[in-house]
């Protein structure tokens, strides 16, 4: 028989805020970005506001070694204590019952690497970063895992792995992951935002908070 997954988005669903937010602000703490880097940015980001989730530009020529031990100092500081302690329970009651877990999130893989370590979980798929010569270039290498891509690199994986999606469970808070709750046998919104909700109570999808 086809394995079963569960598959959990990361930012307000497991965890409690946004981690590749939290990471750029530690990066500003720790003086890792200047204020110049952090202004233009910042700048940037107000120009281009539809860009906001793929800009990675104040990662640009950054070496990949230190901001990989920064990402994970990081995780240990700002992110692991904002875990949900319900969500960290759903997680081991999937597993107990044998399904395979996957995290599913917009955020950077390398940023959540940790947390799919201390989840034991099977995969991860994040956004990838381009590197060049062991620096970042500021680019997203492959799909950027939001709204339809989430479901594209979920639909690659279950190719690969043998995943039995009708059959598998999802958990996610935004209207963009209605894309892929309706491929999923047992959606599940979790601190869903409020479009999500009103889809959820049509859809009758269960609504969990952690």
């Amino acid at each position: 028989m086809s394995p079963v997954a569960a598959i959990f988005d990361v930012d307000q669903t497991l965890v409690d805020g946004h981690t590749e937010r939290l990471f750029f602000w530690y990066l500003v703490r720790t003086g890792r970005l200047k204020p110049p880097r952090t202004l233009g940015f910042l700048t940037r980001l107000a120009r281009h506001p539809a860009e906001r989730f793929r800009d990675k530009s104040y990662l640009e020529g950054l070496p990949v070694d230190e901001i990989s031990r920064l990402a994970r100092e990081c995780y240990a500081a700002a992110i692991a204590p904002r875990l949900s302690p319900r969500g960290l329970a759903c997680v081991k009651e999937h597993q107990a019952r044998g399904h395979r877990i996957v995290l599913l999130t917009g955020s950077l893989a390398l940023l959540l690497e940790p947390l799919k370590e201390d989840l034991s979980a099977d995969w991860l798929i994040g956004t990838e970063l381009s590197r060049d010569n062991g620096l970042f270039t500021g680019q997203i290498a492959g799909l950027h895992p939001r709204g339809e891509n989430k479901l594209r690199l979920l639909l690659e994986l279950s190719r690969t792995q043998g995943l039995d999606l009708s059959r598998s469970y999802a958990y996610g808070d935004h209207i963009l992951d209605s894309h892929l709750f309706r491929t999923i046998g047992h959606p599940v919104a979790v601190n869903p935002s409020w479009r999500l909700k009103r889809l959820a109570r049509r859809l009758r999808w269960p609504i969990r908070y952690f």
